[in-house]
C-alpha cells in the first residue's frame, strides 16, 4: 500500500478516534495528537513553528504599544495591561470586536491610524494586523501533508508589516503629533525595540516563503513596496 493511501486512512480514522478513550478523554486526546503528528510533514512543522513565533511577536507588540500608549486601551479601568492583551490573543483570530467589522484587514491597519479615529487605536493597529497575517497561512493554525502555505502570500504579507511600520511612525495629527508612539522620540533614550519586532516578523515570513518556494519549486514574485503610496499588497 503507499503512503499517500496509508495517509487517507489515518485522516479518515482521525475523527473517530478523538471520540474515544473513556469517560475521561485522555486516551483519545493522546491518540487524536498521535495520528495528527503522523500525518505532518516536516515542512508542515516548519510552518506553524514560524506562525507561533510570529504571533508571539506580535502579541508582545501589542502589549509594547498598550504600555507607550497607556490613555488608548479600551479596558484600562478594569484590567491591567497584561490580562488586557493576554485576552484579546485568547480569542480567534476572526472575532469580531465592535467597531472593527471590516472585512479587508489593511483597512483595519489604515483606520486605526487616521487622525479622527476614536477609538482603541492599538487594538485596530493590531487585529488589523493579525488578520491579515492570519490571511497569509489561508486562516490555518495547522498543516498536514494535504495543505500547503503560499509563499507568495508569504512574502506579500511581509512587505504588509514593512507599509504598516511605516504608517505607524510616520502618522500624525493636525498638530504634528504622532497618532501612536512608538520608538523613540528625540531628547528620549534611544529604544528601537519596535523596529526590532517589525523586523523578526518581516524575517520570519520572509524566511517562510523562501523555505515554501524552494520546496515547490514555484517563483515568488518580488516587488518593491513604495510606503508612501500605502498602497497594501494582496493576500
Amino acid at each position: 500500500m503507499s503512503r499517500c493511501s496509508l495517509l487517507l486512512i489515518f485522516l479518515l480514522i482521525l475523527p473517530g478516534c478523538a471520540t474515544q478513550g473513556g469517560h475521561g478523554g485522555s486516551g483519545a486526546q493522546q491518540s487524536s495528537s498521535g495520528l495528527a503528528r503522523f500525518a505532518k510533514s516536516d515542512i508542515d512543522e516548519v510552518i506553524e513553528i514560524h506562525q507561533q513565533r510570529l504571533m508571539s511577536d506580535l502579541k508582545l507588540m501589542m502589549y509594547k504599544l498598550y504600555l507607550r500608549n497607556p490613555s488608548e486601551r479600551h479596558d484600562r479601568d478594569i484590567r491591567d495591561t497584561r490580562e488586557s492583551v493576554d485576552r484579546i490573543f485568547a480569542k480567534r483570530f476572526d472575532h469580531v470586536f465592535p467597531g472593527l467589522e471590516m472585512a479587508d484587514p489593511t483597512d483595519l491597519i489604515r483606520l486605526s491610524l487616521e487622525p479622527s479615529y476614536e477609538g482603541d487605536r492599538v487594538l485596530a493597529f493590531t487585529i488589523g494586523l493579525r488578520r491579515m497575517l492570519m490571511a497569509s497561512y489561508d486562516n490555518r493554525t495547522e498543516f498536514y501533508y494535504l495543505t500547503q502555505a503560499d509563499e507568495q502570500k508569504l512574502y506579500n504579507s511581509a512587505r504588509n508589516i514593512e507599509i504598516a511600520a511605516w504608517l505607524l511612525a510616520e502618522r500624525r495629527d493636525a498638530d504634528g503629533r504622532l497618532l501612536l508612539l512608538s520608538d523613540s522620540l528625540q531628547d528620549e533614550q534611544r529604544n528601537l525595540s519596535y523596529q526590532r519586532l517589525f523586523g523578526q516578523m518581516i524575517a520570519t515570513q520572509d524566511n517562510l516563503a523562501e523555505i515554501i518556494s524552494h520546496k515547490t519549486g514555484r517563483l515568488i514574485k518580488t516587488m518593491v513596496v513604495k510606503t508612501a503610496t500605502v498602497m497594501f499588497l494582496p493576500i
